[in-house]
């Protein structure tokens, strides 16, 4: 899916599961963000080589990966080695952090992620998961923690995916588009 956002193209996509030679990314990209699900984790790590050799090879100048639940060894904590292989690829990881991307402000939190409301952040552009907020194209498997985060912050865009079935799909939720990203064959 692509956006233009403050005169940048953005190109977002997620669950791809190991096809992410298919997804076809336009030239013309500033930032490109995969939103989780690109590898079907068996904990070894080598399946993101390929993986990180095609997403650093793309002409955006700004690349950033955000885990979902396929990448499981960003949830045990054994992903040490494939986040330094990303940096050295200069992709950045984004979990539960904001980033300002040459004036695109993007943020990224996990699904389970509870924040003190006074603690979210209002000056978010983008706001990119890899769980879809509770009520959102969800099929009932959404977070509340992320519907509460996005009704807080009021971000331009909540892009997201995991949910196949809504994939492509777009709802506005007050001032917010929710759109899910996920890769559609």
């Amino acid at each position: 899916m692509i956006i233009n956002y403050n005169n940048k193209n953005i190109f977002v996509f997620s669950d791809t599961h190991g096809k992410h030679r298919d997804v076809i990314v336009p030239e013309e990209i500033d930032i490109v963000i995969c939103a989780g699900d690109a590898v079907e984790d068996d904990l070894h790590g080598d399946e993101y080589d390929d993986f990180i050799n095609w997403f650093s090879s793309l002409s955006a100048k700004k690349k950033i990966f955000i885990p979902g639940n396929h990448e499981l060894s960003f949830e045990i904590d054994k992903s040490e080695n494939i986040v330094k292989a990303m940096k050295e690829k200069d992709i950045s990881v984004m979990q539960n952090s904001i980033d300002d991307c040459d004036g695109v402000t993007i943020c990224s939190i996990g699904g389970d992620v509870s924040i003190a409301d006074e603690d979210i952040p209002t000056d978010i552009d983008i706001l990119v998961t890899h769980y879809p907020p509770y009520g959102i194209l969800d099929e009932g498997l959404g977070s509340t923690e992320i519907l509460n985060f996005v009704m807080k912050s009021k971000p331009t865009y909540h892009l997201f995916g995991h949910i196949h079935a809504t994939a492509g799909q777009e709802v506005k939720f007050g001032k917010t588009i929710c759109r899910n990203v996920g890769y559609i064959k």
